[in-house]
């Protein structure tokens, strides 16, 4: 994760030499720096994948893609609220498999407050799935049955709720952000952790935290506690940061899943 929260989110997924970028709402200048961080130039970015048109997510994207030649890829109804200008177009179907740079994206809707869908994606690997969520209101079916069989999720983990409710914002506010809708909460995220989680996952990244309605030590514990009650002490956490690129998660180092797609190739590493 190169930066998550409420004022820019973006994400770099990297398989040797092939580069795609998740989302783009950090700033054009932002984005590179943070990308020069990894010693990864801008120019060796391949594609940007979106997941809705919230301005945390699309900020740098129109210029990055103008300025590099980068394709980016959006549902159809996503790019007909964008009011931005882009290099080129990919689409993006809901529950149709995409390759992008090696990587399939399987995007699918999930529940959140954007003018047009908002969508997470399964995302396959050679070195195994990634299940992606960062703007979700809840956790639905559609969520549970695609990342069953992940390897790494990155799901929202935006506030807790105490804080929500004793938060400054508007009661509109907490109302919009605590509905299904809205963002996901500490409690509800540790909730699917603790039922639903799939065995074959090694690593949660908590993402889009809010930095008024929760902290990273709380999201992480509770986290943790979920894990625990689930017996699964053995996975990995990664808490996201809005200010800083996020540890590398390297899917490439663990033992190989026991069905590998060849036409992807190799994952080498996934710098979150």
């Amino acid at each position: 994760m190169l930066g998550s929260g409420s004022a820019g989110n973006a994400t770099l997924l990297e398989d040797g030499g092939r580069r795609v970028l998740i989302d783009v709402g950090l700033s054009y200048r932002e984005v590179t720096r943070r990308l020069a961080e990894l010693d990864v130039p801008p120019e060796t970015i391949a594609g940007v994948v979106i997941t809705h048109a919230h301005g945390d997510h699309t900020r740098g994207a129109g210029l990055f893609s103008r300025r590099h030649g980068v394709p980016v890829h959006t549902t159809p109804a996503t790019r007909e609220v964008w009011d931005d200008e882009v290099s080129s177009w990919g689409e993006l179907a809901c529950d149709e498999p995409t390759d992008i740079c090696g990587f399939r994206f399987t995007p699918f809707e999930v529940l959140h407050d954007a003018d047009a869908e908002t969508v997470a994606f399964r995302i396959e690997t050679a070195d195994g799935t990634i299940g992606y969520a960062t703007d979700v209101g809840c956790v639905t079916a559609d969520v549970r049955s695609n990342f069953s069989d992940c390897r790494v999720l990155v799901m929202e983990s935006n506030h807790a709720t105490d804080l929500l409710q004793v938060g400054p914002y508007a009661r509109s506010t907490k109302a919009r952000i605590a509905g299904t809708r809205g963002h996901l909460s500490n409690e509800s995220l540790a909730g699917y952790l603790r039922d639903h989680l799939g065995r074959s996952v090694r690593c949660v990244v908590l993402a889009h935290l809010s930095r008024v309605n929760n902290v990273p030590e709380l999201a992480e514990m509770t986290c943790r506690e979920a894990l625990e009650a689930r017996g699964r002490e053995d996975v990995r956490i990664v808490v996201s940061r809005q200010d800083r690129v996020a540890e590398t998660v390297d899917l490439a180092a663990w033992p190989a899943p026991a069905h590998v797609a060849p036409a992807l190739g190799r994952q080498a590493s996934l710098p979150f």
